[in-house]
């Protein structure tokens, strides 16, 4: 009985409030794997970066977004990332394997937010790290080079983890300068 009553006060009490936070977003529509809303990737980056979504999807079941907006405005961008994510629905609903990349330019902010069906792949640490490696290209305003390291590194590790390879992975490996 006290089961039943404390699922009905969530009905009555806290769900409205969690339907109320998240409609609280006006969040534009998706128009694919990235979303440029800031203006703020080149064209080639762009392309690599949705054909490598793309092709993570197919081949391991696992969708991967890029969003840039200018800001969030007064939203912490963390609550922004988690209701952008949810609102999208980034993931297959079947195993919720998906990650939002998410920077506001004007912010100087960025948040990776992770789907249950990954988070064994992707600790807090290891998503700090990947958004830290951004931080040099970032702040040198290199908005393409760094979403475009990020997503490959979290392409890497989720085609590493169902064993397969990625032909898009290997193409932007050929194209980078050797470093001696």
């Amino acid at each position: 009985m006290r089961v039943r009553s404390v699922f009905l006060l969530w009905l009555l009490v806290l769900s409205p409030l969690t339907t109320i936070a998240e409609k609280q977003f006006q969040f534009p529509r998706p128009q694919g794997w990235v979303n440029d809303f800031a203006k703020a990737i080149r064209a080639e980056a762009k392309k690599t970066m949705t054909d490598l979504c793309a092709e993570v999807d197919e081949k391991t079941h696992a969708q991967i977004a890029i969003v840039t907006i200018s800001s969030t405005g007064q939203t912490p961008i963390a609550d922004y990332a988690t209701s952008l994510f949810n609102e999208w629905g980034i993931g297959h609903r079947d195993d919720n394997r998906g990650m939002l990349i998410l920077l506001a330019t004007s912010d100087h902010n960025w948040r990776i937010a992770t789907g249950r069906g990954l988070e064994s792949l992707f600790s807090d640490e290891r998503v700090a790290r990947i958004g830290a490696e951004m931080v040099p290209d970032l702040k040198q305003k290199r908005y393409s080079e760094a979403l475009l390291h990020a997503t490959s590194e979290i392409a890497e590790i989720i085609a590493k983890e169902r064993g397969v390879t990625l032909a898009t992975i290997e193409k932007i490996n050929a194209t980078k300068p050797a470093i001696h």
